[in-house]
């Protein structure tokens, strides 16, 4: 009666260790699984993904960007704001940052900028950091006429998957074709700077546009996808700040 039961024992701790084992497996092919099915980018799947955002190739950037996805865009010097010709004014329609609406909010208009009338043509904010930008607009319900003295500052606006996906497909449907030659990229760890040159037109044998724009894209720490683009300087926005 003893020996029975010390043998159906020896059973039962068989039968966990095997079953636990089995987890282990189960976990480990999982594990396999999911690197097999998000391996690190490969050079070449960057250069893609960098067609891809100004192509309007949303398929290939959603399957390359992570959930939580942020683009940092490359600082800027100027006012701060998107304003649009309505009626004989610029209308603003979006702030970059809070701190703008001491002087400027949303439904504010602009009707003369450095002593000039504005036009379509829209603002021409140029310049160093610190400078003064006279303005004489009406704020958002109002008609009374005010004078600002509003100081350029340094901004740097953000975008989530969804914006950037939304504003990459709206850029590629401006330009009737573009080129884009990688000058540099180097690869370090979950970094990869990229330095490229982009040139298009928005007209089949219409003038050609250039801009250089340099770049720090931010791995996953398995390197599979991108989590985040940092922009930074570039020779035309450098050179944007000098009338």
């Amino acid at each position: 009666s003893v020996g029975f039961r010390f043998q159906r024992s020896q059973v039962q701790i068989l039968s966990g260790v095997l079953y636990f084992m089995r987890i282990l497996f189960t976990i480990f092919i999982l594990s396999i699984s999911i690197l097999l099915a998000f391996p690190p980018l490969k050079d070449a799947e960057i250069d893609s993904f960098i067609t891809a955002r100004y192509s309007g190739d949303t398929a290939t950037v959603n399957e390359t960007i992570a959930s939580g996805f942020i683009y940092e865009h490359t600082p800027y010097v100027g006012l701060g704001i998107s304003a649009y010709y309505v009626d004989g004014s610029l209308l603003i329609t979006d702030v970059v940052d809070d701190s703008i609406q001491t002087f400027l909010s949303i439904g504010d208009r602009i009707h003369e900028h450095n002593g000039s009338k504005v036009d379509k043509k829209g603002l021409s904010d140029r310049g160093a950091l610190g400078e003064i930008q006279k303005l004489i607009v009406t704020k958002a319900g109002d008609s009374i006429f005010s004078e600002l003295a509003v100081p350029l500052q340094l901004y740097q606006y953000k975008q989530d998957s969804a914006s950037f996906v939304q504003s990459i497909l709206k850029y590629s449907e401006s330009w009737y074709d573009f080129d884009i030659t990688i000058k540099e990229k180097v690869m370090k760890k979950n970094k990869v700077f990229v330095h490229y040159l982009w040139e298009g037109s928005k007209y089949e044998s219409g003038e050609t546009y250039y801009f250089s724009a340099m770049e720090i894209l931010y791995l996953t720490k398995k390197r599979s996808l991108v989590e985040r683009i940092e922009g930074l300087w570039s020779e035309k926005q450098f050179r944007d700040q000098f009338k």
